[in-house]
């Protein structure tokens, strides 16, 4: 019959003949590369999804394939993901992957059934996109913004960046209670991981900014994971965001071997929650034994003041009363040396070693011959007593 008559192609002539065209331009598996869209997972383990290409923004797809990964080849490509460490298979990752193209004409719908995949083609992918952010961060003077930051003696003010409810955030509020610090650690709950983690964890870092003076350190933290659930690390936003904030951010990120563009940015780098915490009690430990070093050497310190200062006083003491004994003695003998001038002065004395003072007798004390004359009365004054006598001549010493 000519499908070709006046009434054309019924629809499932037509049908036929796109998958007889298809099967025919396609007769084996074909490798194709693009972006995971819409991945969604059945309950009887099948896992369906768009491949896409995007437009030279990165907005809008130019191109959409439907692709059916079911249970049986699933776990063979789950396998060599494992055993390649490759990424997970995830919104937003791009992939290398082999199947069968057909046509199901009751959908009116083209799809690949998947079969196997390139974990290579993802890997380079990634790195790819890693190393030109790392670049446009170096030119944009980014690396280096976070880490110049002076970081806090004590930082025990804590604004801890994951998952509300997360293994990473029990290991680092756990860890940091154990040491018995004063940790004050207030949670900004953001999704790490998937595309919806790039905005949640943009908005955290905003309200960090925002509450800045509230805090001493940001700590952003996750679990471990494939590749691809650590690919929002790899971010340029992310990054970004991390680079611009006005606080050290210490990054730990479950990943043991790999390094994220996130690591690099941050002011400190670990490879876990936990070690995250670790690194922040050992800043506040060492500020502690610092103290107390300083403790001990300012009581050390004080108390050799003070011995030095009690022998000085010890010492100015002995001084003074070895000073105020020679003073004394001093001023016995001067005291001493003035009696015995003044015993020597002593009338008394002089009067009892033979000598007599010689008065007229209106009282003045006769000095020279001058001063009488004949029949002048006198009053001598002997050691004995008083002699009253009349001046019968006076004679002049030569």
């Amino acid at each position: 019959m000519d499908s070709q008559g006046d009434n054309g192609y019924t629809v499932a002539e037509l049908c036929r003949q796109v998958e007889a065209t298809i099967n025919t331009t396609f007769p084996s598996e074909v490798w194709v590369r693009g972006v995971i869209s819409g991945l969604k997972r059945s309950p009887s383990g099948h896992v369906y999804f768009d491949l896409i290409e995007r437009g030279d923004l990165g907005e809008e797809p130019t191109a959409t394939l439907p692709v059916a990964l079911f249970t049986n080849a699933r776990q063979r490509v789950n396998a060599i993901l494992r055993k390649t460490n490759a990424a997970r298979m995830t919104d937003g990752v791009e992939i290398r992957i082999r199947g069968s193209v057909t046509y199901y004409p009751r959908q009116g719908r083209v799809q690949l059934i998947m079969s196997l995949i390139d974990p290579s083609h993802t890997l380079g992918q990634l790195e790819a996109a890693r190393n030109e952010l790392i670049g446009e961060l170096r030119t944009e003077g980014l690396l280096e913004a976070n880490r110049s930051l002076a970081f806090p003696p004590v930082p025990l003010r804590v604004a801890l960046v994951t998952s509300a409810g997360s293994a990473a955030e029990a290991d680092f509020v756990g860890e940091s209670g154990l040491s018995g610090f004063p940790f004050e650690i207030t949670l900004f709950d953001a999704r790490v991981q998937g595309t919806e983690a790039i905005d949640d964890l943009v908005r955290a870092f905003d309200a960090i900014h925002a509450a800045r003076r509230e805090f001493d350190v940001v700590a952003l933290v996750r679990g471990g994971g494939a590749p691809s659930d650590l690919a929002v690390f790899d971010h340029g936003r992310v990054a970004r965001a991390l680079a611009g904030c006005q606080l050290p951010v210490v990054v730990g990120v479950g990943h043991e071997i790999d390094t994220s563009v996130a690591d690099l940015v941050a002011a400190r780098s670990t490879k876990t929650p936990t070690a995250c915490a670790g690194l922040l009690v050992e800043a506040v430990r060492a500020f502690d034994h610092q103290l107390s070093r300083l403790a001990r050497q300012i009581t050390a310190r004080a108390q050799w003041c003070l011995t030095a200062e009690r022998q000085r006083i010890d010492n100015a003491a002995h001084r003074l009363v070895s000073a105020s004994h020679r003073q004394v003695d001093r001023r016995e003998h001067q005291l001493h040396t003035a009696a015995v001038k003044v015993g020597l002065l002593d009338p008394t004395a002089n009067l009892a070693r033979g000598w007599s003072i010689v008065h007229t007798s209106d009282g003045t004390l006769v000095r020279s011959t001058a001063q009488v004359t004949e029949g002048t009365a006198l009053d001598i004054t002997t050691a004995g007593g008083r002699i009253a006598a009349t001046v019968r001549r006076t004679e002049a010493t030569p």
